[in-house]
């Protein structure tokens, strides 16, 4: 391999971890927001059950630090210059689809107590 495509490698190496970097801190935003949204309406939703909603929080919550894992993650390895363990691509996959979940349940619920 020549000089100039090991060059390129590396960039598009460091492009994909920065990509990463911002999808995990982005991640992170969404979920402390969709946290302080929750924690914003249950006041008004008297109807709901407190262990209903400790779940969505408790789902939402599990995303976060998901996401706020691969973050630390990905600075500890480009702190360290070592590689990345496995669990980020992992984290990459679940973070969004708990956060998804717990929003999607959090709707529900408050649907349903505007239903009543």
């Amino acid at each position: 391999m020549s000089e100039i495509a090991e060059d390129e490698a590396v960039e598009a190496g460091a492009d994909s971890t920065t990509l990463l970097y911002d999808y995990f801190k982005h991640l992170t935003s969404l979920c402390v927001l969709s946290l302080g949204g929750v924690l914003a309406l249950v006041p008004n939703a008297r109807d709901l059950k407190p262990g209903l909603i400790m779940g969505v929080l408790a789902v939402i919550g599990f995303a976060a630090l998901l996401s706020f894992g691969g973050t630390s993650e990905i600075v500890r390895a480009g702190f360290l210059r070592s590689r990345m363990h496995k669990s980020v691509n992992s984290c990459r996959v679940a973070a969004p689809v708990l956060l998804s979940l717990g929003i999607g349940m959090f709707v529900y619920l408050f649907a349903r107590t505007l239903q009543s």
